[in-house]
């Protein structure tokens, strides 16, 4: 049963568990997606001396004050809020609840495990222990719809006149590999329930909710985005890539000259004096814009990948200096010309498509880059930050990390966007090696790529 924290009543007051509590509503807006810091979190423990804990209005706007900092941050608190932070009365009735759930599902996993030792009893003695019933196969025999119980019911009925020397086993063993067959469909439906829901909330927990359509999309693997989606899909990318480069190109860095105040740093500097405003701090505005070098591969497994992400980037425009833009399968093309013209971002896109020679071939990575450093070598200087989108599938990919670290000792930074989920690049040798020269990270959702241009791009 999962354990939730609710608000301290007055005779329960305790440092330590408001600390925890502190702590814990700040990991789960961190898995929500929200941007909250350790000195974020730290600035609220010491604020909380300046409030009533025991009036939550005042509790709640301490938190809203120092942890949200966009709409989207504040529509994901409210709800965190609400469901985290219980009565105790309403606290009592969820415990009650899921107890009472708790038992059901007892009850429930019972009866599945009498029915299921009811329908192989008349050859219970014939059955080897490898197909005696498991506590999955109970679970998943518990789980399934009525029709599927009904129609394994009917096989088993039908098999039961089957000559053979010990039909037992058979059905034990066609009973077993139904269960099989279904406890992975159900986990599978489960798990693209979840990730419809949101990949980055905890499995458990008060804060577990449905987002709405648009911040679905958001955290959707961009592979599986349904082309009935695109449009919404497009003018998601243009809001988030047109506010990330208005902040970034206003972006400040923090500075020890007296200047221009930096006030949200002076503030949290300050709270220690109870608010008092006793130390200054300054930032000053970034004087270069950067110059990127964009490379996507567009091989069979990564061209939907590419153009969201092309999307994406092209909406930084203004807050870069320069764009420069490549494509790779088999080999290498500049694409900066299509983007560059009037036409809108669809409308290039779809000329690129069309009049490309790589898109939707096999991946050589080795030859593209020898192609780049053969005819756009005055591309690489040290303020040029390349960024590579690839699964890093390619042949040849030693030599091809060869030439990507000679490249990286010339430019000021390599980032690599792979969709592939981190936990499986261990099984990809090439990932190691490419990632010697370059800073690889997940990619395959625009809530990574955001994330990536905002916190990793030294902009």
């Amino acid at each position: 049963m999962p354990v939730r924290t609710g608000m301290p009543e007055r005779q329960n007051i305790h440092p330590v568990e408001v600390t925890l509590a502190i702590a814990q509503f700040a990991h789960i807006l961190r898995h929500l997606g929200v941007r909250v810091s350790i000195a974020e979190t730290t600035d609220v423990l010491q604020a909380l001396n300046y409030v009533d804990l025991l009036d939550q209005r005042q509790f709640k706007g301490l938190l809203r004050a120092l942890l949200v900092k966009s709409p989207q941050d504040y529509a994901i608190f409210e709800r965190a809020f609400e469901l985290f932070f219980l009565s105790g009365e309403t606290k009592r009735g969820r415990l009650d609840f899921y107890r009472r759930q708790e038992k059901e599902e007892e009850q429930k996993l019972r009866a599945a495990e009498q029915e299921l030792k009811q329908l192989l009893l008349p050859w219970q003695n014939h059955i080897p222990d490898k197909y005696q019933p498991t506590l999955e196969s109970i679970q998943t025999f518990a789980s399934l719809p009525a029709l599927e119980k009904k129609r394994l019911k009917k096989i088993i009925a039908q098999m039961k006149g089957n000559p053979v020397n010990n039909p037992g086993e058979l059905i034990a063993q066609v009973v077993q590999s139904s269960l099989n067959y279904w406890r992975y469909y159900l986990l599978k439906r489960r798990k693209e329930e979840e990730e419809v829901r949101s990949p980055d909330q905890p499995p458990t927990g008060e804060a577990c909710f449905f987002r709405d359509p648009k911040e679905q999309m958001l955290y959707a693997d961009l592979q599986n985005i349904k082309d009935e989606d695109l449009s919404r899909m497009t003018a998601l990318i243009h809001l988030l890539s047109s506010r990330l480069a208005l902040r970034l190109s206003r972006r400040h860095r923090r500075s020890r000259r007296a200047g221009t105040t930096d006030l949200r740093r002076t503030i949290r500097q300050n709270i220690r004096h109870g608010g008092v405003l006793l130390e200054l701090r300054y930032h000053a505005r970034r004087a270069r814009r950067p110059r990127l070098v964009l490379i996507c591969d567009v091989s069979a497994s990564m061209a939907r990948y590419a153009r969201f992400v092309l999307q994406f980037i092209y909406g930084l425009s203004s807050a870069a200096q320069k764009i420069e833009s490549f494509i790779f399968s088999e080999n290498l093309e500049r694409i900066t010309p299509y983007f560059e013209s009037c036409r809108d971002f669809p409308e290039a896109m779809a000329a690129v498509i069309n009049e490309s020679r790589q898109w939707g071939r096999t991946t050589n990575f080795y030859a593209s880059l020898q192609t780049f450093l053969l005819n756009y070598r005055k591309l690489i200087n040290s303020d040029a930050t390349f960024i590579i989108l690839s699964d890093t599938k390619t042949v040849s990919w030693v030599q091809a990390a060869g030439l990507l670290a000679d490249l990286s000792g010339k430019v000021k930074d390599v980032l690599w966007l792979n969709p592939v989920p981190a936990d499986e690049w261990s099984g990809l040798p090439a990932v190691a090696a490419f990632q010697k020269s370059a800073r690889m990270f997940e990619c395959s959702s625009l809530f990574h790529l955001e994330k990536i241009f905002r916190k990793k791009l030294a902009f």
